[in-house]
């Protein structure tokens, strides 16, 4: 009877005094799992160019793409999250934060005009970190409104007149050497508004506007790039 009392009392002892079984830890979760980027998605985008931005020892990696007109705003939101993982993990260093431009035009050297994303601690890239485990990173969207405007950009060939753009402020329309500036050394012509033209040629600034060569259907011959709200066609 005492034995059976003392291997009870050990037994009870024993089992008090062991420690609780862990629990089982949770899966340290990916950039892809943040992101919510799946192995079967397919992009849409293409990258235009990358720059680094590393500031008090923290590596950050900023992103340019180019994206096809015409998506819906869910569509280009998953573009840009796949395109921040494929910035996050292009290496060659860990990034405390990264950026995605996003443009809807191959003029990709100023603001975006389709979106952008910031996938950081937070979601701010100001607060970029190599320390802040993943859980904590958030992404932040901007989109740009003009983007999933319709723009219906007139065609190589098409005959127009030209207006004034600002009727209060010039009397003439300015036919300039470049397509990007209207200073006073690129200007080849002031011409009359009414005067007939044929769209020669056009480039494409994003959300800065289509831009036009035309020449001068009548008169002496005149051709240089207008803004298209100098175009009306006939």
């Amino acid at each position: 009877m005492i034995r059976w009392i003392v291997a009870m009392f050990f037994l009870l002892f024993t089992a008090c005094s062991s420690p609780p079984p862990k629990e089982p830890e949770a899966p340290t979760r990916t950039a892809a799992d943040v992101l919510g980027v799946g192995t079967d998605f397919m992009p849409k985008y293409t990258v235009a160019s990358t720059e680094r931005f590393d500031f008090t020892g923290t590596p950050r990696l900023s992103m340019r793409v180019t994206v096809p007109s015409g998506l819906s705003r869910m569509e280009l939101e998953a573009n840009l999250r796949h395109a921040l993982l494929r910035a996050y993990e292009s290496g060659p260093v860990q990034y405390g934060a990264v950026s995605v431009l996003a443009y809807s035009s191959t003029k990709t050297d100023g603001a975006f005009d389709a979106a952008s994303a910031d996938f950081a601690p937070g979601g701010k890239w100001s607060e970029a970190s190599k320390d802040v485990p993943l859980s904590k990173w958030r992404v932040h969207f901007t989109f740009a409104d003009s983007y999933f405007q319709e723009r219906k950009p007139l065609s190589v060939g098409t005959r127009a007149i030209l207006v004034l753009s600002m009727p209060g402020v010039a009397k003439t329309v300015a036919l300039s050497s470049k397509a990007n500036r209207w200073l006073d050394e690129d200007i080849l012509a002031r011409l009359s508004p009414s005067t007939p033209v044929l769209i020669v040629d056009q480039a494409d600034f994003g959300i800065v506007g289509v831009r036009y060569e035309v020449e001068t259907t009548t008169g002496k011959k005149h051709r240089g790039w207008v803004h298209a709200s100098a175009l009306k066609v006939e």
